[in-house]
């Protein structure tokens, strides 16, 4: 991965903070600040509600240890790297987050630092944690030299939405889960062909990326057209093995589900159905012991989007991945309710006619490319096989740096 040299802003709805410009590093320190956080990826799905961090111990511009943080509970990635070295002393580390230090599940991370006779700390990402925060400071009260942050907010968000977004929501009278949608498309910005009709656009690749995704999200949400066409499992079954398999969620206003959908079957987390007050005691009568019915009132055009999340948070839901389709997409932007897109862009070209990817959610044959402005690609685009996965963040205001050497 590469560092940016500037990035849109955060995806949060909080401001911005900035750290020391990335211009500043050497060419070293920046490679094996960027090795730390590619390291810190693999903790996807398995780290929540703790963040993804990685972390090199280098010494004369040798890398001599690396670690991430692999596992809730287990060591966080400064004291992984740590424990490979051999009693050697006078090194520097560094690390995608700030290191902590707070006791929680494992000691902090800043007392390990110590005790290893580090010299040097340089990490990326302030910790907006303000339990965990500060350990630069802290070290630095030590003798050790520390510098960072660098970039800014929005890219260490970027690095870590579920992690910043469960910090800013600790602070939110009315918290909702962070959502994230999803759409294959073609290169003309369509899902499908003429009438809806049912194509893979995306290969294999760009697919088994989709069940990585999903692995690091706490539900799965698709739209009444969706389950009703393709009739999905909704489970994740890829590389990550979740550490707490992702909810299925269906939308369902006119209460027609069935007990025999494949969302309905998984037993590792079951299912919760979403549909209107009136409909609520039948459907729940026909699904019972397979999901869970769940009444919000009806808003513009179906059920009210703001609803379903409430209702999803207060069942401890902090995160939803949605799936579709293009119309529950377009509405879900529409209302402010998306806080990431992942686009996966097929090299296909549908032509007139086609399922719009994002279409009026009052009008299905209109035009939505108002949705996407106010958004910002902050990752760089990854190709999976022949298609390219595109991440955009929405876009909030910055606040002056606060970064600082030592």
């Amino acid at each position: 991965m590469t560092l940016r040299r500037r990035s849109a802003q955060a995806p949060s709805r909080t401001r911005s903070a900035k750290g020391i410009p990335l211009d500043s590093l050497s060419p070293l320190d920046r490679r094996l600040l960027e090795r730390a956080v590619a390291l810190g990826r693999r903790g996807w799905g398995r780290v929540h509600p703790n963040p993804m961090v990685g972390a090199v111990v280098a010494r004369d511009g040798s890398v001599i240890a690396e670690g991430h943080h692999g596992e809730l509970g287990g060591p966080h990635a400064e004291a992984r790297a740590l424990a490979e070295l051999a009693g050697e002393v006078g090194a520097t580390l560094y690390t995608s987050l700030e290191p902590c230090r707070h006791r929680g599940r494992t000691p902090p991370c800043t007392e390990a630092i110590v005790g290893a006779g580090v010299a040097r700390v340089v990490y990326w990402a302030a910790d907006p944690n303000p339990e965990a925060g500060g350990g630069g400071d802290w070290l630095r009260g030590r003798g050790v030299r520390v510098e960072g942050p660098f970039g800014e907010e929005g890219d260490w968000a970027a690095e870590n939405p579920l992690f910043h977004h469960r910090v800013a929501a600790a602070a939110d009278p009315e918290p909702r889960p962070y959502l994230a949608l999803k759409l294959a498309m073609s290169v003309d910005g369509k899902i499908a062909p003429s009438g809806g009709r049912r194509v893979w656009l995306t290969g294999p690749e760009a697919r088994a990326e989709v069940h990585r995704l999903r692995a690091g999200f706490g539900a799965i949400l698709v739209g009444t057209r969706t389950w009703q066409a393709d009739n999905p499992a909704l489970t994740a079954r890829g590389a990550v093995a979740p550490l707490r398999p992702p909810i299925p969620v269906l939308l369902d206003r006119r209460g027609e589900a069935t007990p025999e959908l494949r969302a309905l079957g998984n037993r590792a987390a079951r299912a919760i159905v979403v549909t209107e007050p009136s409909a609520r005691a039948p459907l729940g009568e026909r699904l019972r012991g397979r999901a869970e019915v769940v009444a919000v009132p009806n808003g513009p055009g179906g059920l009210d989007l703001s609803g379903v999340l409430g209702s999803l948070g207060e069942r401890g839901v902090e995160s939803v991945l949605s799936e579709g389709g293009g119309v529950l997409g377009a509405s879900l932007l529409a209302h402010g309710l998306v806080d990431r897109l992942y686009l996966f862009v097929a090299p296909a070209v549908i032509g007139p006619g086609g399922v719009e990817a994002f279409p009026s959610p009052t009008s299905p044959g209109g035009d939505m490319v108002d949705s996407l402005a106010g958004w910002r690609q902050r990752l760089e685009p990854v190709r999976f096989g022949s298609d390219t996965l595109i991440v955009l963040d929405r876009e909030v205001s910055s606040i002056p740096a606060t970064g600082a050497k030592s």
